[in-house]
């Protein structure tokens, strides 16, 4: 399509970008790490590099994983109620 003049770029499926992009992955774009759902997974890293500090990517956390912290370490609920909440079925 460029050779007759229309402006076009590819079109990169995930294994593209993962594997076979050079740029992406001189900068590192991607990073491979195991999410305890969804297997081995690419997480993106910052836009921006640092010289002396490497950026710390982590998977994203899984549904519900940090309920009974919000629960009861920030919105202040007691033991009891967060596990009659719980028992109930309220945080499903």
């Amino acid at each position: 399509m460029q050779a007759a003049g229309v402006p076009a770029g590819v079109v990169q499926t995930m294994q593209d970008v993962m594997e076979n992009d050079p740029q992406l992955k001189e900068r590192e774009f991607l990073v491979p790490l195991k999410h305890p759902v969804i297997g081995v997974f690419g997480h993106p890293t910052p836009p921006y590099k640092l010289l002396k500090t490497k950026a710390q990517v982590k998977t994203s956390p899984c549904l519900g994983e940090h309920t009974e912290y919000v629960c009861t370490q920030l919105l202040g609920m007691s033991d009891e109620e967060f596990i009659e909440l719980w028992q109930q079925g309220v945080f499903k």
